[in-house]
């Protein structure tokens, strides 16, 4: 694995959603991703690290202060804002007389490339209110109008502009807020913020603004409905704070001072007073819509392109000032991105990450640093069909309506509940392919001492409405309770958290017995400590976790322990491929806040994780180093270094269902460039290596690509990615009697190649209407020679663990091919009203030419597979009444 440059600190594996226990090393495990590119949904507010400018003064100062309170800098961090008598037009220009009568915030500081740094250019801020909405206006001094970075993109696409952040934290509890940013170009961004420094950027709200520049630099104006915030009371008290990026230098500047040696964003905000009398505006907010689609479907006697017509409603609804019901009836999502190619040799299932904006927004309170997201994992809703048997059965869960209740109680206690129902799926065959199903989540957090100590609880529950057929296969029921709790101490510089979950299961003798036998449970590992027993109607487990962290200043570290029973069960609701484990991880990290002789910032990390089976078995062992730059011309460059299995360890799960392989040291050594970002052009290439099993195993891959901006409106990126792999230990099948000591666990050598490519265009003809097109072919082809089984699994000795199989025969080789694609054409024509054109091509091709690597041919072989083509038009039409 190739840690990003810059990737602030490493999440501690907390219910490790993505299941580190294998013992096999990172780079040998077959899941291969045909593209690095793509930004996350998520990003840690601390997490971005210093960088170096010079710093000086320039434009007007300042005469009068809008600020009383102060930080622990000294600096003022109290504004007020003042009532409007005639609202102020929206369109990018701070003449309108309103502005003149509220007092100005002028007194940035510098964050990046130095904390508490003065910043280059002056910035100043008005605010006013009137009944419905509140307005802020942001004159951004630049003595330099025309080197003013103003790009255009759709919204939520962050570009490498200069750009403006008003955040607001409507309940003021420091923990929770909004963020709103406009660039020069007038693109509108937003997010989320929970937890105190998570963003969440998949948060879109209804609000509105303007960007222009002018001969002092430039002004954005924002007007931001109350409805769209969340407060207490007809006067309220607002967490409030501005950021200011200027591109050209990559510096960023915040009222009041954000320090990121501190691993804090909303309870840095400074403070707004002087709103009396307003109103909420309208409680409901509608959003119906109607879809048309043609499609493409298999049929007994060829394809098929039946064209559907659906149409459903989203609707918000205040039911108290602190309580917000959203629901979906009908949902479709077919402007969505698609998944990413990939082929998975493993074991484990691979997550994959939301890109539903109902499931997106607003579930910053089912979050909380790992735990929740192992518990709730929200594409679980709406799933493949668990039954599929046929490319004829449904692709897809239809999901018949969604609600999700969320706010706070009179008594401070944050409330969010979830409920879920999707219809009954039936293949080709007649049969249930995914019953229906009811899913329930709830969550209950109480935080006090300005969130610095935080008790949550939250439960899950799913019931299915089984026939026989299902019955057989599937959990009739799920029931999942997780305790946590936070406490922050030392000036927030400390932090303790621990937390503790139990589950339980229920269906058929047979689902329960299959449950048992799975890659998350392998109860018939002959060494496994728990026994296989085929008359059980239930199984249930626990979870239990504690971690220590330093978590402010420029040295950091983390010791985190975990132990979780082998009857643990979550994946009905959840995502935890990880059980019977006992982990231990240990990191240390440095950041620096000011830049040093040739770097403008700089993160490096030091970390090892330990594992044990609940029985003791040692199953994995891994030391990480990695540092990365931002050198003084603002190039990137990382290197990560990864050693598993120091010592003595073991694979628990390389035998599917067999017994545990002893293993031997593997080690990889990655690095990479990226360009700087301000250029037209941005390369991005990163090299790896890797070798293990005694120098059996071996891989090697590149990817190389870049970003090109031509014009203000025209952006393009694309990536090729190329792997060779020789994996001397790829599972290939257990043969003989389930259960008994016949059983033949065999492995052979896999010789692979895999290439991919992914391209995105983006073409912005205005902030409010833009075309996206998104392409990926993907292959990966292997053969295979040396067909093995398992002999002494624990032998000392690499060659007395396996004995010859099969005779003189090889397994099969494979060729598997995938093409997916999006182009988009979005268009908000109104605010918060959006047209959508779709159209998707998806192409497979498996049963071609297997075996060996041709790069043309087996791309001609893709290219001809029949496509599968979606066109779609999604009209939506924003109600507040």
């Amino acid at each position: 694995m190739i840690v990003p440059p810059f990737g602030g600190t490493s999440c501690s594996p907390f219910f490790q959603p993505m299941g580190f226990v294998l013992s096999r090393p990172a780079f040998l495990l077959p899941v291969l991703v045909a593209t690095l590119a793509g930004a996350p949904s998520m990003t840690l507010a601390g997490a971005q690290l210093p960088a170096s400018v010079s710093a000086g003064h320039e434009g007007r100062a300042g005469d009068a202060r809008a600020a009383k309170g102060k930080d622990e800098g000294g600096a003022l961090t109290t504004a007020r804002a003042v009532r409007a008598r005639v609202a102020p037009v929206i369109d990018g220009h701070d003449d309108d007389p309103a502005w003149q009568v509220a007092p100005p915030i002028d007194d940035f500081k510098q964050f990046t490339p130095v904390e508490d740094g003065d910043p280059s250019f002056r910035t100043e801020v008005r605010v006013v209110y009137d009944d419905r909405n509140l307005f802020v206006v942001i004159r951004a001094f630049d003595p330099h109008p025309d080197s003013i970075v103003s790009l255009l993109s759709r919204r939520d696409v962050r570009t490498n502009s200069d750009q403006l952040k008003v955040i607001i934290d409507g309940y003021m509890d420091r923990r929770t807020g909004i963020q709103l940013m406009l660039n020069p170009a007038g693109v509108k961004r937003d997010a989320s913020i929970y937890s105190d420094y998570v963003e969440d950027m998949s948060w879109d709200g209804v609000w509105d603004g303007a960007a222009a520049i002018d001969s002092l630099g430039w002004v954005a104006e924002f007007r931001i409905p109350f409805s769209q915030l969340r407060f207490n009371g007809g006067a309220p008290t607002f967490g409030f704070g501005v950021w200011r990026d200027i591109a050209r230098r990559n510096e960023r500047a915040a009222w009041p001072a954000f320090r990121q040696s501190r691993q804090a964003l909303a309870s840095q905000l400074g403070t707004l007073e002087g709103i009396r009398g307003i109103q909420r505006g309208s409680r409901l907010e509608l959003l119906p819509y109607a879809v048309t689609k043609n499609v493409t479907e298999p049929g007994e006697e060829g394809w098929r392109h039946p064209q559907k017509l659906t149409a459903g409603v989203d609707l918000k609804y205040g039911v108290t000032p602190n309580l917000t019901l959203d629901a979906t009836v009908n949902p479709d999502f077919g402007q969505v991105e698609v998944d990413p190619a990939l082929l998975n040799l493993t074991a484990f299932e691979v997550r994959f990450e939301e890109r539903r904006p109902f499931f997106q927004e607003g579930v910053g309170l089912f979050k909380c640093g790992g735990p929740c997201e192992g518990v709730f994992y929200t594409r679980r809703i709406g799933r493949t069909p668990q039954l599929r048997s046929s490319s004829l059965d449904p692709s897809g869960t239809t999901i018949l309506g969604a609600a999700k209740l969320t706010g706070r109680l009179r008594n401070g206690v944050a409330v969010g509940l979830v409920e879920a129902v999707t219809r009954r799926e039936e293949g080709v065959s007649g049969e249930t392919v995914e019953p229906e199903t009811n899913y329930f989540v709830g969550r209950l957090v109480k935080e006090m001492r300005e969130g610095r100590t935080q008790l949550g609880t939250m439960v899950t529950a799913v019931n299915r409405n089984l026939d026989d057929h299902a019955a057989g296969s599937l959990r009739r029921d799920a029931y999942n309770l997780l305790l946590q709790g936070v406490h922050r101490f030392g000036r927030d510089r400390w932090e303790l958290m621990a937390y503790t979950g139990l589950n339980r299961v229920s269906g058929s003798e047979r689902a329960i017995a299959l449950t048992q036998l799975n890659s998350v449970h392998f109860y018939q590992r002959p060494d496994h400590e728990e026994r296989f027993d085929s008359t059980r109607t239930s199984l249930g487990g626990n979870v239990v976790a504690a971690s220590i962290s330093k978590v402010g200043g420029a040295v950091r570290w983390n010791t985190y322990l975990r132990r979780a029973t082998p009857g643990l069960e979550l994946n009905d609701l959840g995502f935890v491929p990880t059980v019977n484990d006992v982990s231990v991880r240990n990191e240390a990290s440095w950041q620096a806040l000011r830049p040093g002789a040739f770097y403008r910032r700089s993160f490096n990390l030091v970390s090892t994780e330990n594992h044990w089976t609940t029985g003791g078995l040692p199953s994995g062992t891994r030391v990480t180093a990695h540092s990365s730059f931002e050198l003084l011309n603002s190039w990137g460059v990382a290197l990560t270094y990864n050693i598993n299995n120091l010592g003595t360890a073991h694979c628990v799960s390389c035998a599917r269902g067999g017994p545990a392989v002893r293993q031997g040291p593997a080690q990889e050594l990655g690095f990479s460039v990226t360009g700087d970002p301000r250029n037209v052009l941005v390369p991005r290439v990163s090299v790896l290596g890797g070798v293990g099993d005694g120098g059996r195993s071996h891989t090697g891959a590149i990817t190389a690509g870049g970003e090109l901006r031509v014009a203000s409106r025209f952006s393009a990126a694309a990536e090729l990615s190329y792997q060779a792999r020789d994996d001397d230990q790829q599972w290939i099948g257990n043969y003989g009697a389930l259960l008994s000591d016949t059983t033949h666990y065999t492995f052979a050598h896999l010789d692979q190649s895999t290439v991919g490519i992914t391209a995105r265009l983006n073409w912005t003809a205005s902030p409010t209407l833009s075309f996206q097109l998104y392409a990926q072919p993907f292959v990966s082809t292997g053969t295979f020679r040396n067909w093995r089984e398992v002999a002494d699994p624990r032998a000392g000795r690499y060659e007395d663990r396996y004995r010859p199989y099969g005779g003189q025969a090889n397994p099969d080789g494979f060729s598997y091919k995938q093409f997916n694609s999006n182009a988009v054409v979005r268009w908000e024509y109104r605010p918060g009203s959006t047209l959508f054109l779709v159209w998707q091509q998806g192409r497979l091709q498996s049963d071609a030419n297997r075996g060996a690597f041709d790069f043309s041919r087996d791309y001609r072989d893709l290219f001809r597979a029949h496509p599968d083509n979606t066109l779609l038009v999604k009209v939506a039409y924003w109600v507040n009444p």
